[in-house]
């Protein structure tokens, strides 16, 4: 499976993403994806570890500055 058929088969799932550069990581329900791997994630929420620091609401996250996106288990 191509990445980008991985990546949207997630939509309607809650996953993880890194972003480069940062060293907290992202949770949100995956809304939806393009062919440049921008993703839109609804009830975003900002963790550094395992303890959450802010909420987002709805974001959009560039495709060249992801470098991880996994399914999220609490």
């Amino acid at each position: 499976m191509l990445p980008n058929q991985m990546v949207k088969s997630m939509i309607g799932k809650v996953i993880k993403v890194e972003m480069k550069g940062e060293e907290n990581s992202l949770v949100g329900r995956l809304e939806s994806v393009d062919d440049y791997m921008n993703l839109h994630l609804s009830n975003a929420m900002e963790y550094k570890g395992s303890e959450k620091v802010r909420a987002l609401g709805d974001i959009v996250l560039r495709g060249n500055n992801i470098i991880l996106i996994q399914p999220y288990e609490d």
